[in-house]
């Protein structure tokens, strides 16, 4: 992706998924494990998957950033 607005996509995309893992997050914590009796391979899903979330949006966030830090950083030595 070579156009100007990517790294704008990249950190939108990144906040989103980070906020997405944000509500993964709080979901697994409303959960009565009691109850629903999970098997432990879908429980441990469940509670990584936030962990997951917000590691790829935060390095999405900075790889963004980074991207249009170079882009101004180009443009002001030419």
């Amino acid at each position: 992706m070579k156009s100007k607005g990517a790294p704008f996509f990249e950190v939108a995309t990144g906040v989103l998924i980070v906020l997405l893992g944000f509500i993964l997050w709080w979901w697994s914590k409303q959960l009565i494990w009691i109850q629903i009796y999970p098997q432990p391979i879908a429980k441990s899903l469940i509670e990584s998957a936030p962990l997951v979330f917000w590691v790829t949006g935060v390095i999405l966030v900075i790889d963004g950033f980074r991207r249009r830090l170079t882009n101004n950083q180009a443009r002001f030595l030419l």
